[in-house]
């Protein structure tokens, strides 16, 4: 009979952080304990203790885990055409699966809710969130810099500011439970129209008037 392997501490350590923010996403932070998390995980208190030094610290871990697994598929993203907007308007669509699921707007109110109070959980957040997804769409636009599709002069300023038009408006109904939510082809034409502007602007050129 073939033995089992012995799980490893990076194993171990992956293993109580995934538990941990599936507790967290359920329960919110105040919700769970460390109790709580020995209990779905099993093993000994003085193992967890070693892993982690407080629930601050745990919760930092799963943000940084969870951040990192949803955004995973982006930055494997490839274009599958020539045309740069078609190119963007898929990279926007990768965001809205990850950043507008239940569960991503339920991590990105406990991180604003626990921000405050938990050193370094918004630099966590920021790094392995947004800043994450901002350096992909980033790569895209400096790609079509050196092209010489576009010209920006930040790509990854310019990313976020493409980010915020394309779906800033879904995700803040969402985080606040606004009494309307965006549907999936709201979303979509947000998105589209995003990147309309972003590669043409809305000026209307009247005899070269515009711009002076």
């Amino acid at each position: 009979m073939a033995s089992v392997p012995r799980m490893t501490a990076t194993d171990r350590r992956r293993l109580i952080v995934r538990a941990a923010g599936e507790l967290f996403i359920v329960r919110g932070y105040t919700g769970v304990s460390m109790e709580d998390v020995l209990a779905a995980v099993g093993g000994s208190k003085a193992t967890l203790y070693r892993y982690f030094a407080d629930k601050t610290a745990l919760f930092r871990a799963a943000v940084e885990t969870l951040c990192d697994e949803w955004s995973g598929p982006l930055h494997s993203f490839t274009p599958d055409g020539a045309d740069l907007a078609d190119n963007l308007v898929a990279l926007g669509e990768h965001f809205a699966s990850v950043v507008l699921s239940s569960e991503a707007i339920a991590l990105h109110r406990l991180v604003t809710a626990e921000a405050e109070r938990i050193p370094g959980l918004g630099e966590v957040f920021s790094a392995h969130g947004p800043a994450a997804g901002h350096a992909v769409l980033g790569r895209c636009l400096r790609q079509a810099c050196d092209d010489g599709s576009i010209e920006v002069a930040d790509p990854v300023r310019a990313a976020a500011q493409l980010y915020q038009a394309m779906l800033g408006d879904a995700q803040m109904r969402l985080l606040t439970d606004a009494p309307y939510k965006l549907t999936e082809d709201e979303v979509r034409a947000s998105i589209v129209e995003a990147v309309r502007v972003f590669l043409h602007g809305v000026s209307v050129d009247r005899g070269g008037a515009a711009g002076r």
